[in-house]
């Protein structure tokens, strides 16, 4: 009896662990899919797009922003204004 739940028991056990195997493979497989690597790296890029896009905007607002500054400090005009407009 003892040696039959033994049996039983290890058949249970290894039968577990190779479906958690298998499963693990599959999505592992499924991961590095042609489609899913795809869509991984097209969202990666839109990312990086609105990134870009933000930082971009904030350096023109701080140049801006420094120009401003540095004419006032040295009464130098912008062009707007020397033109007369």
């Amino acid at each position: 009896m003892k040696r039959a739940f033994s049996i039983a028991l290890g058949l249970g056990a290894g039968l577990l662990i190779g479906a958690y195997v298998v499963k693990r493979l599959d999505d592992a497989q499924r991961a590095v899919a042609p489609t899913n690597l795809a869509g991984q790296a097209g969202r990666a890029a839109g990312s990086f797009v609105e990134r870009f896009k933000e930082a971009t905007a904030a350096g023109r607002d701080a140049a801006a922003e420094r120009e401003a500054e540095l004419r006032s400090q040295f009464a130098v005009p912008s062009v707007r204004q020397a033109l007369g407009g």
